[in-house]
């Protein structure tokens, strides 16, 4: 069956519990909704590598947004989906969080410019083709302040088609896309991620800082 790769994919539609593309079929629950945070955010969190103001970039259902608020960290949630930020902004109140959340395009980012400390990506980076990739490492940088860190969990070369079209991700190509927006990358860990309906799968887990001003100079 020939199927689309996910940055053709409608989201949205895949939140609605319709069809995202030809060839994919519609799902009654997203695959990767855990309600809790992704074991990559809870880690970085209890390692210290998320401070000050977060982005969560590709936020969801907002679970991982959620976990960083109760942990005391300022968080901007955004989202291309406005059905999932329907289901993040109960989830949210249920929890009795405040976080900003907000429909984005995130290869634009627009309205976000030296703002943030910290930017969470869990599963975003892989659904986007190559330019949307570069486009994206380019307005997170933006975004972020000197001296931030970029945090990505994305799919890794153990992956044989996860997820019917949705490519994984070279180390190789990790480093480049990241690196050429500027980002100064610290490590590409691989790791194994368990999804809720039970398969496992390969994953990279990318630590990026921005140069601080000092180091830019």
């Amino acid at each position: 069956m020939t199927t689309s790769h996910p940055s053709h994919w409608d989201f949205d539609a895949l939140y609605r519990g319709e069809s995202p593309a030809e060839g994919i079929p519609p799902v009654t629950t997203v695959p990767w909704d855990t309600k809790g945070p992704k074991e990559s955010v809870v880690a970085w969190q209890e390692q210290g590598l998320i401070t000050g103001d977060v982005l969560d970039i590709g936020c969801g259902l907002g679970d991982n947004a959620i976990y960083l608020a109760q942990h005391g960290h300022h968080v901007t949630a955004l989202d291309i989906s406005p059905t999932a930020l329907i289901t993040a902004e109960r989830r949210a109140a249920d929890a009795h969080v405040d976080i900003k959340f907000a429909v984005t395009d995130a290869t634009e980012l627009t309205g976000h410019c030296d703002a943030f400390d910290t930017i969470v990506d869990s599963g975003m980076f892989h659904c986007l083709d190559d330019d949307g990739k570069a486009a994206y490492a380019a307005a997170a940088y933006r975004a972020a302040r000197p001296g931030a860190r970029l945090l990505i969990a994305c799919f890794s070369e153990a992956n044989d088609d996860p997820m019917r079209g949705q490519r994984a991700v070279s180390e190789a190509a990790v480093r480049s896309i990241v690196g050429d927006a500027g980002w100064t990358v610290s490590s590409v860990t691989p790791t194994t991620v368990h999804r809720p309906d039970g398969v496992d799968m390969g994953f990279w887990l990318v630590v990026a800082q921005r140069p601080s001003v000092e180091a830019a100079q």
